[in-house]
């Protein structure tokens, strides 16, 4: 119990303050004088949006999917050779021919 408030609470903290620090080097090099209340509306957002990351993170649901898993398997085929085609197999039908006509010069 205590590992989960501790990744879902204060770990965004860590993530919040970071973030305020990018936001005031980029403050101080752009010169864009930015309020105290821009930095709170800012730390607020980097800490509501890190908790509900680390929440979804935490979920079940995710893991269950099977979507999910089909895809990190990479397929049912494992021989990487058949993924690509080889040279002789490539037709010269496959690519775009443009008739451009004769030119006028």
């Amino acid at each position: 119990m205590l590992e989960y408030i501790n990744t879902i609470y204060v770990l965004p903290i860590f993530a919040t303050l970071i973030g305020i620090l990018i936001v005031y080097l980029y403050d101080k090099f752009e010169k864009k004088q930015y309020t105290s209340a821009i930095y709170l509306r800012i730390a607020l957002l980097i800490y509501v949006s890190s908790c509900g990351m680390f929440y979804i993170s935490k979920m079940d649901y995710f893991n269950n999917l099977s979507i999910l898993s089909n895809m990190q398997s990479g397929g049912s085929s494992n021989d990487p050779q058949s993924l690509m085609p080889q040279p002789n197999e490539i037709k010269i039908n496959n690519f775009e021919q443009f008739k451009t006509g004769v030119p006028t010069f």
